[in-house]
């Protein structure tokens, strides 16, 4: 792996965990971020680590089966339930929280992979707990193509998978049914949303945008019926951005 490539990826990765945390579309450590770093591997995000403290250097690199080739380590709070010793030279709270553990890649690090391998294109992976989002994964809804940005970008439908339980290859596989037909969203019952990108700030805007359409058709729904757009029209927006619009966005055309 190129090492200025492997921290720059690292950095994006830390980057779009800030936007993720600060615009609401997850709490805590929930939710989860990935982004290739070449054929062979992945750089995501650790297991149990708040957004908001991350560094480089906490990314875990892990290879296509899910084998960590580089993590880093990152402290143990033992203060909770330390019991006090005669010798204070030993039981100061700098050497109690000296201890440290390596850190472990996601719990959806198989849903990361089945999505990488399934869509080659896919270059970055956003998984978030969104509000409206979320409340269609917990009623088993799709949400249909209401709204033309979402529509541009997923092609249609964003469907949801049935359930099933998290950090499993079974809820990749899923996701990766779901996402059938070039689809780069999907609804994860009772659980939340995952969508991909051809870069990090695609698959972020992916999944802004698909909460953004959630919360509008769960809104259209308290005073009519939404229309959805029709087929012929999805795939008109969605060729449009493929072969146009993405690539101005991309310096390309």
């Amino acid at each position: 792996m190129d090492r200025e490539t492997l921290d720059s990826i690292r950095q994006s990765v830390v980057e779009a965990g800030l936007v993720l945390a600060r615009s609401s579309m997850t709490i805590g450590t929930y939710g989860n971020i990935s982004q290739r770093v070449d054929a062979d591997h992945i750089a995501i995000t650790p297991s149990g680590r708040d957004y908001e403290q991350l560094t480089p250097t906490d990314i875990v690199v892990t290879d296509m089966e899910g084998t960590i080739a580089e993590s880093s380590s990152a402290p143990v709070n033992q203060d909770f339930g330390h019991k006090p010793v005669a010798d204070d030279s030993v039981n100061t709270k700098e050497d109690r929280s000296s201890v440290t553990v390596p850190l472990r890649p996601s719990s959806e690090l198989p849903l990361h992979l089945e999505i990488y391998k399934s869509f080659p294109e896919a270059q970055a992976i956003v998984h978030t707990h969104s509000v409206y989002a979320s409340a269609l994964a917990a009623a088993h809804k799709d949400l249909p193509p209401v709204i033309e940005d979402l529509t541009q970008i997923t092609g249609g439908a964003v469907r949801c998978t049935e359930y099933t339980m998290a950090g499993t290859k079974e809820l990749g596989r899923n996701a990766v049914q779901a996402m059938e037909g070039g689809r780069s969203a999907a609804l994860l019952a009772n659980h939340g949303a995952v969508c991909w990108g051809r870069t990090m700030k695609e698959a972020l805007a992916t999944a802004q945008i698909l909460e953004k359409a959630a919360q509008i058709y769960c809104i259209a729904h308290s005073f009519g019926t939404p229309f959805p757009l029709n087929e012929k029209t999805a795939e008109a927006l969605h060729d449009f951005y493929l072969n146009h619009y993405s690539k101005r966005q991309r310096g390309e055309e």
